[in-house]
């Protein structure tokens, strides 16, 4: 049994239940080893979300569409459900045939006694047919926290993510000229990363330029036109067979103001600050702290996280901010990301994905950051 279904058993277990009903679908990403697309948004040819269905052994159960069908068959499901979405020989609405689906699922795996389910993401639907079957409790909390601990194949997994973050920051540099909108140079850089993978992907993130949009902190590329002097925020986090990356350089176009060089100065040197603090055995908020004070001392603001945890979501437990009590332990791979901002003077972000060890932690994304404000 693989160890991140292991650690879904236990999550639940915790919550006094015997099964898990998973429908997110990073945490059936996890679970299940199925992928389900995310890039879009849910699909117009779902009754309800692919869903992954945990016994007490360990036993996984996939429902979806069957458009998904052959990918949950190549995933580590035991046995996978489907109902008819893009075909017409049914014509019942798409809900009922999800809902009959989850009902057949759920009765032939004899589920019984208590269910955890995932309280943010499970519709009516799923309560409806989970009906007088079992109780229901929620391990939202509890799978967050187990899903924070990395495995060999994640680490593994999240270091081949890291290596696109990697193909496009390389590619800002190409990517901008004066004159060019954000969207033109997005192109290219988001081009970058799926070349890479020989694949489309989904990526998050911000890609922003100038005084204003860098101040506000992120956004996606827009119509505006690059020019001379300006930051650039770049963002990067590209989604690659259920895993996530993500990273952030910030450059100038052109030649720096010195108070932009000034702002890149401080950011590089909290930059040094994670590089000498980030170890396991402290809390966040006691890692977060002394950055986010050298931060507001030197006149500059951070109303934002300093890191966060990544995995099958880009943004996972735990959150790297103030009054967070956290223990930062081996295994955990953190995005951290110091950033320093002024309405004046716009913003600069760094951001690099960190394993931690047992001794301090290991850089896993291969690129670097420099430390003196690049010039584009």
């Amino acid at each position: 049994m693989d160890e991140r279904t292991q650690k879904v058993i236990a999550a639940a277990g915790a919550e006094r239940s015997q099964w898990a009903l998973l429908t997110a679908p990073d945490s059936v990403a996890y679970a299940a080893r199925h992928v389900a697309g995310v890039e879009t948004g849910p699909s117009p040819f779902d009754g309800g979300p692919t869903a992954a269905l945990i016994s007490p052994e360990g036993e996984i159960s996939v429902l979806c569409n069957e458009l998904e069908a052959a990918a949950a068959r190549s995933s580590d499901a035991d046995h996978v459900f489907t109902y008819e979405s893009l075909g017409f020989a049914d014509l019942r609405h798409l809900t009922q045939k999800y809902a009959e689906g989850l009902g057949q699922m759920l009765d032939r795996t004899n589920v019984k006694g208590a269910i955890a389910v995932e309280a943010a993401n499970c519709p009516a639907s799923v309560m409806a047919a989970i009906g007088g079957r079992a109780r229901i409790r929620w391990f939202d909390v509890e799978l967050g926290r187990a899903r924070s601990i990395k495995t060999p194949q994640e680490i593994a997994a999240l270091r081949h993510c890291a290596e696109l973050t990697a193909a496009g920051q390389d590619a800002v540099a190409a990517a901008v000229t004066e004159g060019k909108s954000e969207l033109f140079a997005w192109r290219d850089i988001r081009f970058a990363m799926e070349e890479a993978e020989g694949t489309r992907l989904p990526v998050a993130g911000d890609f922003v330029s100038g005084v204003a949009r860098t101040a506000a902190i992120g956004g996606p590329a827009t119509g505006r036109t690059l020019a001379h002097g300006d930051p650039i925020i770049s963002d990067l986090a590209p989604r690659a067979r259920g895993y996530w990356g993500d990273s952030c350089r910030t450059a100038c176009l052109g030649e720096a103001s010195p108070a932009l060089m000034q702002a890149y100065d401080l950011a590089y040197e909290c930059y040094q600050m994670v590089r000498d603090t980030l170890r396991p055995g402290i809390t966040a908020h006691e890692f977060d702290a002394p950055i986010r004070q050298r931060i507001k001392d030197a006149g500059y603001f951070n109303p934002v996280h300093m890191g966060h945890g990544i995995g099958t979501s880009v943004h996972e437990w735990p959150r790297l901010v103030p009054g967070e009590q956290a223990l930062i332990q081996p295994g955990m791979v953190l995005m951290v990301e110091p950033g320093v901002y002024r309405e004046d003077i716009g913003g600069v972000r760094l951001e690099q994905m960190f394993l931690i060890t047992e001794t301090g932690h290991e850089v896993l994304s291969p690129f670097d950051i420099p430390a003196q404000m690049p010039i584009i």
